[in-house]
């Protein structure tokens, strides 16, 4: 049992909780969740073998500060002593260590965490027992749902009785993500609610701040957490649906602040701008392609000056003015429903097992016409190379040559043709990596 009482009442009873996600709840995300209503954060899902062994990727984890307080620090592991040992490591820095048990990706069955522990009820109590006897923090759980309701419930009291403190319930199966994701399944939460006697925290379905009440009411979770619904809008917490233009400019203070790398910028502002950008597609590629913040930051600006012309949305989809921050709903491919139907009813393992494999070959027939089309699109005003007319010519190539013809007449490289000559470099440097070393040894 829980050695932790009075857990929320000692964080002063948080109800809203901004969830783990990897690229998605650095620093720089919680601190901005937290202007917005957040009461709780989580660290990004760390892989502990590799928290151990990597100390660049260890040193990438290890960012906090203290305004972020409560902070959940979240691992995947699938050992005892190697969740102990890494746990240790940021036991001064948080106010809990919690077991990723939700992860329902391909990575995370390849790598045998997550949501793919959920079977091995032995490992998992060795687990968190361990844990529990040999750290001073309290040890959480964030987990998804069965189909059978009533093994959902043996599953949080098993987990209880191991020794965890608190509870994070996603109502949705380990089978239901990307499109065949679902709704999340609230009724299932509440039992858990009702079976445990320690805290709750209910995941999925939160898209407005009305969702946020409804959902408290409806499973008497201690909680709410939010991922996706956040992402989009996030000042989903506050009740608000400002500017994303605004959202985009105070979450780029934060991350100059608080530094993160650049992909993961560009993944909130990306997600912020979803619709917008759908209206305005000539500002994709330029926030894309930007190297600095302060590129982004004047690609928004010029894309805020743009969008102050309209009136209203090109399309009648969307609930709300494309510059209002909304929800992102994933366009139902064909047969999800009736997949989803399939995985959700079905008894026999194989017949699931099938259903998701037709789905996975639909969404790469999907992906790859879109990629056909995105490629036609990219070729729109390219003209072809004049030596070989088969392939198209670089841009800016002083011969009007494709790559190969280029290298072809100029194997001396005379015409300092800067397109070729910086991608066969790149080819270069990638195929001989001790150049990395001797160019370290020179600079020293």
């Amino acid at each position: 049992m829980s050695k932790h009482k009075n857990l929320m009442a000692s964080w002063g009873n948080p109800k809203h909780v901004l969830a783990p996600m990897v690229d998605g709840s650095e620093l720089a995300w919680r601190m901005f969740g937290r202007n917005h209503g957040v009461h709780l954060t989580y660290t990004p899902m760390i892989h502990s073998v590799m928290f151990l062994k990597d100390r660049k990727y260890r040193q990438s984890c290890l960012q906090f500060t203290k305004d972020d307080r409560p902070l959940i620090a979240q691992f995947c592991a699938n050992a005892p002593e190697t969740f102990t040992e890494a746990a240790k490591a940021v036991e001064p820095y948080c106010d809990a260590i919690d077991l990723n048990l939700g992860c329902p990706q391909g990575i995370a069955k390849r790598g045998h965490y997550g949501a793919f522990l959920q079977d091995e009820w032995e490992l998992l109590s060795k687990i968190i027992r361990h844990a529990s006897n040999n750290l001073t923090l309290p040890i959480t759980c964030k987990i998804r749902v069965f189909p059978d309701v009533e093994r959902t419930v043996q599953y949080a009291r098993m987990l209880e009785a191991a020794g965890v403190s608190l509870l994070t319930v996603h109502g949705r199966t380990r089978e239901m993500k990307g499109h065949l994701t679902g709704l999340a399944d609230w009724s299932q939460i509440r039992r858990v609610k009702e079976a445990v006697s320690i805290p709750v925290i209910a995941n999925g379905n939160i898209q407005y701040f009305a969702d946020v009440e409804r959902c408290l009411s409806e499973t008497n979770a201690d909680a709410v957490m939010s991922a996706e619904g956040h992402l989009h809008n996030p000042a989903i917490f506050s009740g608000l649906q400002p500017s994303v233009y605004d959202m985009c400019s105070e979450y780029l203070c934060l991350a100059e602040k608080y530094p993160t790398t650049l992909s993961i910028v560009r993944g909130h502002v990306f997600k912020i701008l979803h619709h917008a950008l759908n209206e305005h597609p000539e500002f994709r590629q330029t926030i894309g392609l930007s190297q600095y913040l302060k590129e982004i930051r004047l690609y928004i600006d010029r894309m805020r000056v743009v969008c102050a012309d309209c009136k209203k949305n090109t399309s009648d989809e969307l609930p709300h003015p494309h510059w209002i921050c909304q929800p992102y709903e994933r366009p139902k491919m064909i047969y999800s429903d009736a997949v989803a139907n399939v995985v959700a009813d079905a008894k026999d393992e194989s017949l699931i097992r099938y259903a998701l494999s037709e789905q996975r070959k639909l969404r790469r027939e999907t992906k790859r016409n879109l990629r056909q089309v995105r490629r036609d699109q990219s070729t729109l005003g390219r003209s072809s190379c004049i030596h070989c007319n088969l392939n198209l010519k670089g841009n800016q190539c002083p011969v009007n040559a494709c790559r190969g013809c280029c290298w072809k007449l100029d194997p001396g490289r005379s015409n300092h043709c800067s397109v070729h000559q910086y991608a066969k470099k790149r080819r270069k440097d990638r195929l001989s990596p001790s150049s990395d070393v001797k160019h370290l040894s020179e600079s020293e």
